[in-house]
């Protein structure tokens, strides 16, 4: 097959890889993929990581705003839609973004569309309390329900979405959920790992982008009731400013020693900071991008033998019932994490949930999809 990918965000410099990247990474293998790639100007100088894919550079101007970005760029990138499917006799566009997804759908080809996040929730988390917020959400909405209900098959993450897609109108939905690479992150002796890093004691950690979807508040305010325990903090801050009121709250409790950010970190190497955590985090705030979708994070946690303390959401306690431990409120979390301290489970049992949901596997379903919708094109 020939597939023109149009990704979330900047395929090579965004710091956190998405499961776009590792999906179709394996499948350029063994078809030819494109990829619309974006140069958005808050990744400017961040490394870029490798592909297997083939760039196709589309933009013609580089504006320092997110939403800019894709408006001023909108023609830009039709123009090199049709130009890419043309020349190179795309047989399909797999697409996840909402703006250029919306231009995709006039390229001439079947559009398969990858509904990863709440599109018009996390797009309006940036703004948060603000009239902005509420014209971007209402925007993205009306964009997104027709993007939906003009593809001819939709992939998304949990089952739990495929039913609010439903509701939509959306018919043709297969479920894929996130995942992990399981060669890549594997686990290190703890001591090892820890030492590596310049701690000691109880450590528990969250991996992931610092945003306002995510709920490291309740973390932070258990802290006093943990005193011996150390709060990692791996992932970076892109859009907005909520890494400094995680900050701002440490110093006013009086635990900032004990909350330690180690920036952003290239998915090769998580393996030695994950396996120094006790405990991953995946502490989430009641809403409905949260309530849908499955992270893969949770999966980084297990694929290095610890256990997973999340927030209850419903995607995800549907997806892993047993496998994980949940919290519903402040002292359920210090509670749960007093009690997996004692006992962790076993770490092979940890990797072999991981393991299920390694990016490989989930691949070749991918593939079978879009094999499934070029085939009727044909």
């Amino acid at each position: 097959m020939k597939i023109l990918v149009i990704p979330t965000t900047d395929w090579l410099r965004h710091p956190v890889p998405n499961r776009l990247n590792f999906i179709f990474d394996i499948l350029a293998e063994e078809h030819a993929i494109y990829v619309l790639n974006f140069h958005l100007k808050q990744f400017d100088g961040l490394p870029a990581r490798t592909t297997r894919c083939t760039l196709v550079d589309g933009d013609a101007f580089s504006p320092a705003g997110l939403s800019s970005h894709y408006l001023l760029n909108g023609p830009a990138h039709l123009k090199k839609i049709r130009e890419v499917v043309k020349r190179e006799k795309i047989d399909l566009i797999l697409s996840s973004n909402i703006l250029p997804s919306l231009v995709a759908n006039f390229a001439g080809v079947p559009v398969v569309f990858d509904y990863l996040d709440h599109l018009e929730e996390s797009a309006a988390i940036y703004y948060p309390d603000s009239f902005v917020g509420t014209v971007v959400r209402t925007g993205v909405a009306v964009l997104s329900h027709f993007n939906l209900k003009r593809a001819r098959a939709v992939i998304t993450v949990t089952e739990v979405f495929k039913q609010y897609l439903q509701t939509l109108g959306v018919k043709d939905v297969t479920v894929i959920p996130n995942g992990v690479d399981t060669t890549l992150l594997h686990p290190v002796p703890k001591e090892v790992a820890k030492q590596n890093l310049g701690f000691s004691g109880p450590v528990i950690g969250y991996l992931g982008s610092l945003e306002y979807w995510i709920d490291l508040e309740t973390v932070v305010k258990a802290l006093p009731s943990l005193p011996d325990v150390t709060l990692m903090i791996v992932g970076p801050g892109l859009f907005t400013d909520y890494g400094e009121t995680i900050q701002h709250l440490a110093a006013d409790l009086g635990v900032t020693e004990r909350v330690q950010f180690m920036g952003s970190v290239p998915y090769a190497e998580l393996s030695g900071y994950l396996s120094a955590m006790d405990i991953g985090l995946n502490p989430r705030k009641p809403m409905k991008m949260n309530e849908y979708t499955v992270g893969g994070k949770v999966f980084n946690y297990l694929s290095c033998g610890i256990p997973v303390l999340s927030s209850r959401t419903e995607a995800l306690e549907q997806l892993l019932p047993t496998e994980i431990t949940y919290y519903d409120d402040q002292q359920g979390f210090i509670t749960a994490v007093q009690s997996l301290l004692k006992d962790p489970g076993d770490a092979e049992q940890h990797r072999a949930v991981a393991e299920r949901f390694d990016w490989h596997t989930l691949a070749a379903t991918y593939a079978d999809v879009l094999k499934r919708v070029a085939e009727k094109k044909k």
